[in-house]
């Protein structure tokens, strides 16, 4: 049955719906909830359109009052604008000294035209004279004004003249301190000959001196012992030798040799040290006059610096003073004047001083005397240019006065008349409130009622799911239609969890099932590697049940937000229908899904088949491979495939022959189902050798169609293969890595993808013990 049925059957049980519909108040009968919500607005906004339509007219009054405020206000501001461009003109450089003077014009225009444009209506009659004055006073600040341009363009006249005699004397100034420096480059040029004189004399007469003394020396020695003394003869030798190389005339370069000649062929040596000691007499006094002549060159020098230094020290102050005037000017400050004109009498007395040419003397204390006469006169126009400023100053700022005061006027006539329109508006957004509260709270009490209790129906239908439909089902509103929205969704969400249950009992036998086939595939002797055949199959079965338990998972968060929302009252029809949608496409993909999986379980049982249970033992491996693909021969015959075997005879090995010939059967019929699919006339080759340690590689290849890249490296992993559409089920390889690296005890890789595929397995000459599997018998 339906919620509605199930709804009306409940209140017929207990006996109670014919009795709360009566008692249910006017407007649950009469008005949906969309009509008492617009009941609700509509009421204030009737209160505040008779409220707005009496304040439209004070509104208007408080406009035109706020209006003649504003005018007032931009005349406040073009009076201070005046009075700032005023400042800004005394204060500009002189080319931009017009266009301040023009802005100052235009703010009083706009001032005297803004007080013409207030309407008489708007202003108080107690401001109106106000605004009179006002404009007089404007008048007569333009005057002043006009009258002070002269004055600030004759002062800008003496600055300029200052400025160009300041200039002149920084010129005189640098062409004195030029005539200095180039005297002073000429002074240290002569002492650096004189230095370089004064050292050469000074190193020939250390040279004559050794000479001296090393030809006494050396005649002392050979008085003393006999023979000749080596060393004295070399320190001669090289003290002749360096004194001839100091000197410059030829006449005493020949006079000296020749003396050398005959001291040297056996005669007196008075003849040399007498002209060794003339050379040192000359040399000696050569040398007192030349550092004699540094001294006096080096004083001067520093008096050349410094009247050097005084004259570029006489330039900076020159600037510095031109810069305090500037600084002064622009500050109107005539005690500063005072005190530059002060300076400029020092500077006069430091100029006066100086060491240099008269003439240029002359014209820089010439020029400094034009200066401090213009500076006076400067000081004069400041002065004269000051009262006038104070003068408008006073007018200035008793005009501001009573331009505010008007603007003060204006506005709190404004205030009052926009306080009363406020006055109005407010009492009246008091009355549509209260009005609106009313009526709010008897539409908001006449839906939250039958919201509670469907709250409290579905707390106590989530506690206990066997309590039946909610009540309330037949109510015409919105809440009824919420309600019976509601029951269908406990019907829906009870199956569902039926459903659900059952799938979770499925899964749990489709785990038993799968642990009972873990169980049996590890009994299994064919399939060595018990652990990769399980990571197979789960890897096989992990979608489906992955699949299931993420769908289970969403619909349990989707539940419990639904059952939040169902808490709170704020379930619309649109998402009521998305959860049905979402909770059936939920059940019907996990029902799918564990369909699958069980399906999966029931073909995997069918790979746990039995091995051949042998014992390890030796044999001929030529014999053993013949034996195996005689039998297999049947296999290829229809297709014409061929199977060659290239073995010795000597090779023996020590084995499981049984799990051997499982190894080559998978391989070979791998080979005929997958490399020579849709082909006859294939060609197997096996190859058999010993290998250097003992043991034995067996190649097994074929000229087929090989194995991708992409497959080659998961080739022996489990269900991998490229036949699963014609019923492979990936799993032969597995089993034939298993036995090979588990009871065989070797390994196989496969090393070629084109032309074919190649398998090579590396057996030991003698295969390890196999273990019993746990749980056999």
């Amino acid at each position: 049955m339906d919620a509605r049925t199930q709804d009306q059957e409940d209140e017929a049980a207990t006996g109670k719906s014919a009795k709360s519909h009566a008692a249910r108040p006017l407007l649950d009968r009469a008005l949906s909830i969309e009509h008492r919500i617009y009941l609700v607005g509509a009421v204030p906004i009737v209160v505040a359109v008779a409220i707005g339509i009496v304040s439209v007219f004070l509104i208007n009054r408080a406009d035109d009052a706020r209006l003649g405020a504003n005018k007032v206000g931009n005349v406040f501001r073009h009076v201070t604008k005046a009075m700032n461009e005023r400042d800004a003109y005394i204060g500009a450089v002189p080319e931009r000294r017009a266009f301040h003077f023009q802005q100052v014009g235009a703010a009083i225009e706009a001032a005297q035209a803004g007080i013409r444009s207030l309407d008489p209506a708007s202003i108080p009659a107690e401001s109106r004279e106000a605004l009179v004055s006002t404009s007089d006073a404007l008048a007569r600040y333009s005057l002043q004004m006009t009258a002070l341009a002269p004055a600030v363009e004759e002062s800008d006249e003496i600055l300029k003249s200052m400025d160009e005699r300041l200039a002149s004397l920084l010129q005189l100034t640098d062409e004195a301190r030029s005539r200095q420096h180039a005297s002073n480059a000429d002074i240290v040029t002569s002492l650096r000959t004189r230095d370089q004189t004064l050292r050469e004399t000074q190193e020939r007469l250390a040279e004559a001196q050794r000479a001296r003394a090393a030809i006494v020396d050396g005649a002392l020695a050979r008085n003393s012992s006999e023979g000749s003394d080596g060393f004295a003869a070399a320190r001669i030798e090289n003290a002749i030798r360096a004194m001839l190389d100091g000197l410059t005339d030829r006449s005493d370069v020949t006079e000296f040799e020749r003396a050398l000649i005959e001291w040297r062929e056996g005669g007196d040596m008075s003849a040399v040290l007498l002209f060794i000691d003339r050379r040192i007499k000359i040399d000696g006094t050569a040398t007192r006059s030349l550092q004699t002549e540094v001294a006096e060159l080096l004083t001067y020098t520093v008096e050349a610096h410094e009247t050097e230094q005084a004259t570029q020290n006489i330039a900076v102050e020159t600037i510095k003073l031109a810069s305090r005037t500037r600084e002064a000017v622009e500050r109107r400050d005539l005690r500063a004047l005072s005190e530059v004109l002060e300076e400029s009498v020092r500077l006069g007395d430091q100029i006066a001083s100086l060491p240099i040419a008269p003439l240029i003397q002359t014209e820089m204390l010439d020029a400094l005397d034009l200066w401090r006469e213009g500076l006076e006169n400067a000081q004069a126009t400041l002065s004269d240019q000051e009262g006038a400023l104070q003068g408008m100053n006073a007018m200035a700022n008793g005009l501001v006065l009573e331009v505010s005061s008007l603007n003060t006027q204006l506005s709190d006539h404004a205030e009052k008349t926009g306080f009363a329109a406020r006055q109005i508006l407010v009492f009246g957004a008091g009355l549509a409130l209260l009005a609106a509260a009313f009526f709010g709270l008897i539409v908001g009490r006449s839906i939250t009622r039958p919201l509670g209790k469907l709250e409290e129906g579905m707390l106590d239908r989530a506690a206990n799911p066997e309590s039946g439909p909610l009540p309330g089902a037949s109510r015409p509103d919105e809440i009824g239609l919420m309600t019976r929205a509601t029951n269908q969704f406990l019907f829906e969400l009870g199956k569902r969890e039926n459903a659900l249950r059952l799938a979770k009992e499925q899964t749990e036998a489709t785990l038993i099932q799968l642990q009972r086939t873990q169980s049996e595939l590890i009994q299994s002797e064919k399939l060595a590697s018990l652990g990769q055949l399980v990571a197979g199959i789960a890897h096989e079965i992990n979608t489906p049940l992955g699949v299931a338990l993420t769908t289970t998972s969403i619909l349990k968060e989707e539940t419990a937000d639904f059952t939040g929302m169902a808490r709170t009252g704020r379930i619309e029809r649109q998402a009521f229908n998305t959860f049905l949608d979402r909770m059936a496409d939920g059940m019907r993909l996990a029902v799918l899904n564990l369909e699958r999986a069980a399906k999966l379980v029931t073909s995997f049982k069918q790979v746990a088949t039995d091995q051949t249970n042998d014992e390890r033992r030796r044999f001929p491996l030529k014999v053993f491979l013949d034996e195996v693909f005689i039998s297999l021969g049947p296999l290829g015959r229809k297709s014409g495939h061929q199977v060659d075997i290239n073995c010795a005879e000597a090779i023996e090995i020590e084995s499981y022959p049984g799990a051997l010939a499982q190894v080559l059967t998978n391989l070979l019929t791998n080979a005929y189902i997958h490399a020579f699919a849709g082909r006859t006339g294939g060609h197997v080759t096996v190859e058999a050798s010993e290998r250097p340690d003992g043991g034995v590689r067996i190649v097994f290849s074929d000229d087929g169609r090989g194995i991708s890249p992409e497959v080659r490296g998961r080739i022996f992993d489990p269900f991998v293969t490229t036949g699963r559409a014609q019923g492979s089920t990936g799993l032969g390889l597995h089993i034939v890595h298993n036995i090979v690296t588990g009871t065989l005890g070797g390994r196989i890789e496969t090393s070629r993808s084109i032309g074919g595929a190649r398998f090579v397995i590396d057996l030991p000459a003698q295969a390890p013990t196999r273990q019993p599997a746990k749980g056999s018998a």
